[in-house]
């Protein structure tokens, strides 16, 4: 009920997952979503279906700790947890401790933390298999599946866009374009960002990167010639690669200034754009560090401080719009 629709069929993935079970005797696929048919597969209706099969006490239910932010949304979770126990599996330094507590009280049921895993990403995962980067998903996915996904041509939605990307890029903006794409994905969970949105701003945020300014410089809204390429990507994002989703539009528009009062995907792209794998500058890790124990919000304040700052030691222009995001959030 929370995605518009899956990226693969229902009979694709039930064969990615016999895949898997083929080596593990252990596990069986259970088939009860399709049997219900369903308009919208709600867990609770679900689980509540294979608790019948299953009459014990001792049912878990296994989510990441990014699902269990999202539990309030969810289609009665008082039920779900009549159903069965819930156990969470957390993601590097994410402490879900307080949110079980506040869950518990208010649905009643059963919710602990089984263990930690590695900083591992569906969603980073996704993203490799978009790209066409089937070389560093080796060891990351059973060998079966990703010959599978390869030859069934799976998860490559956006083929398209990545080949032009690189055809009118240089080398090394195409490269922190993929980065930035990639960042903004594995932290799209953070502020319930959609994965599809979060793709597409990162990928062409930079999209108008190298080119000539599409309008005469002194018809932009800037004080600051550096940051045109912000607001022909968000056109070109329009006219050349059929983007319509104005959040996906406002981020690209204003990913290197910011602005005040931006979209959650807004201050995710312009972190993505500051921090992502490839950036190497004295005060990164200590920004990576907040996002991971502070959150977005708090990352995006001090990371927009740590710009001024830099811009100010530097004696480079400080775009307008800049400086009054950073009023704005500081107020």
């Amino acid at each position: 009920p929370h995605k518009d629709g899956a990226s693969v069929s229902y009979e694709h993935r039930v064969e990615m997952l016999r895949l898997f079970a083929l080596s593990r005797p252990y596990v069986e696929i259970d088939e009860t979503e399709k049997a219900l048919s369903l308009e919208k597969s709600y867990a609770y209706i679900v689980l509540a279906e294979i608790k019948k099969r299953y009459p014990t006490d001792d049912l878990y239910y296994i989510i990441g700790s990014d699902s269990l932010r999202k539990l309030s949304n969810w289609a009665r979770p008082d039920e779900l947890l009549k159903s069965v126990k819930i156990i969470v599996i957390t993601r590097g330094e994410d402490d879900v401790s307080e949110l079980i507590n506040e869950y518990s009280e208010r649905f009643g049921g059963e919710i602990s933390v089984g263990f930690g895993a590695e900083s591992e990403s569906s969603s980073s995962i996704r993203f490799m298999l978009e790209i066409g980067a089937y070389d560093e998903l080796k060891g990351r996915i059973d060998d079966k599946i990703l010959d599978y996904i390869i030859k069934n041509n799976l998860y490559s939605r956006y083929a398209d866009v990545v080949e032009k990307l690189k055809s009118t890029l240089s080398e090394r903006t195409f490269r922190h374009s993929l980065r930035v794409a990639e960042f903004a994905v594995e932290n799209a969970w953070r502020v319930w960002e959609d994965y599809d949105r979060a793709l597409l701003a990162g990928l062409l945020h930079d999209c108008a990167k190298g080119q000539k300014p599409i309008k005469n410089v002194d018809a932009y809204d800037t004080n600051s010639p550096e940051v045109i390429h912000q607001y022909d990507g968000a056109l070109i994002a329009r006219r050349e690669y059929g983007i319509v989703d104005n959040i996906v539009l406002d981020a690209i528009r204003y990913h290197t200034t910011a602005k005040p009062n931006f979209s959650s995907l807004g201050k995710l792209l312009y972190l993505a754009d500051k921090l992502e794998r490839g950036r190497d500058y004295p005060s990164v890790e200590r920004l990576r560090s907040i996002l991971e124990k502070e959150g977005v919000d708090a990352c995006f304040k001090e990371t927009l401080a740590h710009s001024i700052e830099y811009l100010r030691a530097s004696d480079k222009e400080i775009d307008l719009l800049t400086l009054r995001a950073y009023e704005w959030y500081n107020r």
